[in-house]
């Protein structure tokens, strides 16, 4: 039997440890970390949701310390049936938005390979159309709050000029001619 795990509650990363932290033990404090009440406050939110999924005769799993959660049985099935569906969008209100400290702790902690990887995808798209394509920071990630334009035709074109320092077959340079 499979495991769906749902897309909005997904992330990469993260502890498989299955203590969860209660709201107030995650509060944040003068000397608690920066977003750890996010964080307690964001798991707390998804309890409340995986409650009344639960109400609605949906089976999922408690959440983890970043709140994710899983569905056993297969992702396609679980999308077809209609008591799911209808369970998800009664609980939607419920949901919170993932917070940034969330997403912070999901993320994958890259090798100095990869980050080396990125900082050279990063030079070769702004030195070949994207001058606006932001840097990776110490972790290897960029600045999500820096924009960029990803539609412009420099922007498309950097991208098929990079591709293959990030192993992309499909957005390989084509010939022109």
């Amino acid at each position: 039997m499979g495991v769906a795990v749902l897309a909005v509650t997904a992330g990469c990363g993260g502890s498989h440890d299955p203590r969860v932290p209660s709201a107030a033990a995650g509060k944040a404090t003068a000397s608690a970390p920066a977003g750890q009440g996010d964080v307690a406050t964001y798991v707390e939110g998804i309890r409340s949701w995986v409650a009344c999924l639960r109400a609605k005769g949906i089976d999922v799993t408690d959440p983890d310390p970043t709140g994710q959660v899983t569905f056993p049985g297969d992702a396609a099935a679980l999308k077809a049936d209609q008591a799911f569906v209808k369970a998800q969008e009664a609980c939607k209100s419920l949901q919170p938005p993932v917070p940034e400290s969330v997403l912070n702790l999901r993320k994958p902690k890259l090798t100095p390979e990869q980050i080396n990887t990125l900082r050279q995808y990063a030079t070769c798209m702004q030195s070949n159309g994207a001058p606006d394509f932001p840097d990776p920071g110490p972790d290897g990630y960029p600045d999500r709050s820096v924009g960029w334009n990803q539609g412009s035709a420099g922007a498309r074109h950097a991208a098929e000029v990079c591709a293959p320092i990030l192993g992309d077959p499909t957005s390989q340079p084509t010939s022109r001619g």
